[in-house]
């Protein structure tokens, strides 16, 4: 039991729906500043083979840090501007130094146990320092792999926010990917948890619960003939029906998902 406890991740949600929200909605813009392709961190091996660490990741983690970099910057800035940077660190526990001993600490001596006496000169003197090189670092550090596994968790079970995800990276990308023809346990494992079990398209069970001929077949949300590519982003499970009738030049998802119960 705490095997399977320690794969498990205990979410916050203090910010994750909030930057989710903002995320989604840069996929779907028609003039968002961000563009994935130029964001991934290792283009050709994302798009040649499934990679724990996806483009989306990238994306998440380049938006959630623009984001947090603007608490620091502005001709209007001031040291108020930043606590709800000091609210996203409390919210995930992580403690940091206040300015007082953050002060103290510089102006401590070497191997000495004694305490400097911290004026408010210095504090005023170091005040930008400290949210700039202290904080920010820290946050950066601390919370935001955090935000950006949580706000991950949620987009990923969005099927068509995928989709849209992966058409823009088709539309970047300049030369046709190699199919990958080998789907780690990890990687199907996840879209099975992802779809619920069932065809992401007809809802057919595949868990072989109660139908063991219903083989899943991996399916590119966007063909490999259209650009797509092989991250996790751009991946689905059919039942072998569904992915026979659909042919490699046809995007086809669904948003629908089966519900916890339907209220009578």
């Amino acid at each position: 039991m705490g095997n399977i406890l320690s794969q498990c991740h205990e979410f916050n949600f203090s910010e994750t729906y909030a930057y989710a929200d903002k995320v989604r909605k840069e996929i779907f813009s028609d003039n968002s500043l961000y563009e994935p392709v130029e964001l991934a961190s290792d283009l050709e091996l994302q798009i040649s083979k499934p990679q724990r660490h996806t483009i989306l990741h990238d994306y998440i983690e380049y938006i959630v840090s623009d984001d947090i970099r603007f608490f620091f910057t502005g001709p209007l800035w001031d040291y108020d501007c930043i606590d709800p940077v000091f609210e996203m660190l409390d919210s995930h526990s992580v403690k940091y130094f206040s300015l007082h001993e953050y002060v103290a600490n510089l102006y401590r001596e070497d191997d000495s146990d004694l305490e400097p006496e911290v004026h408010d000169n210095m504090l005023e003197e170091n005040r930008y320092e400290y949210c700039t090189e202290y904080i920010e670092a820290l946050v950066n550090e601390r919370v935001v792999p955090i935000i950006v596994t949580e706000v991950f968790n949620l987009l990923f079970g969005d099927r068509k926010a995928m989709m849209q995800f992966n058409i823009t990276i088709a539309e970047y990308m300049g030369e046709k990917t190699t199919r990958c023809t080998y789907w780690n346990t990890w990687l199907k494992n996840a879209l099975l948890h992802r779809e619920k079990g069932v065809c992401a398209l007809c809802k057919t069970n595949l868990t072989a619960m109660y139908n063991t001929s219903n083989i899943a077949a991996v399916d590119h949300i966007v063909p490999i003939a259209l650009g797509g590519v092989n991250d996790p982003t751009n991946l689905q499970l059919l039942c072998q029906p569904c992915n026979g009738k659909k042919s490699g030049n046809e995007i086809i998802t669904s948003s629908s998902t089966p519900l916890y119960w339907e209220e009578i």
